[in-house]
């Protein structure tokens, strides 16, 4: 199991749509989530800002086929219509993956 994270930021004024359609995602998408190895994912937002965490099989692997599932990308371009992109200047795409430094469980 392997965890991952990643940054990115809504369009102004999108916030609640992006809720709504997490709150009724569908079922194609999470089938395409299963597939992908994801085991477990949370979303999490400060403002326009969103933070999203998941456990995954394994990292490439879950990369890769989030990258090539066609309900994959079918959600990822409806979830564009509410995304910043690019995220900044060293980021071409929506997603800016961060580095874990720290993992605490009892």
């Amino acid at each position: 199991m392997e965890r991952i994270a990643f940054t990115y930021r809504l369009k102004p004024g999108k916030k609640d749509e992006y809720i709504k359609a997490h709150n009724a995602l569908w079922p194609s998408q999470h089938e395409a989530l299963k597939r992908s190895g994801v085991k477990r994912m949370a979303i999490f937002a400060r403002d326009d800002q969103l933070f999203l965490f998941a456990d995954v099989d394994d990292r490439a692997a879950y990369l890769r086929k989030s990258a090539t599932d066609p309900d994959y990308q079918r959600w990822s371009e409806f979830m564009a219509t509410m995304l910043e992109q690019p995220f900044d200047e060293t980021e071409p795409g929506i997603f800016a993956q961060l580095e874990e430094i720290w993992y605490w469980t009892p």
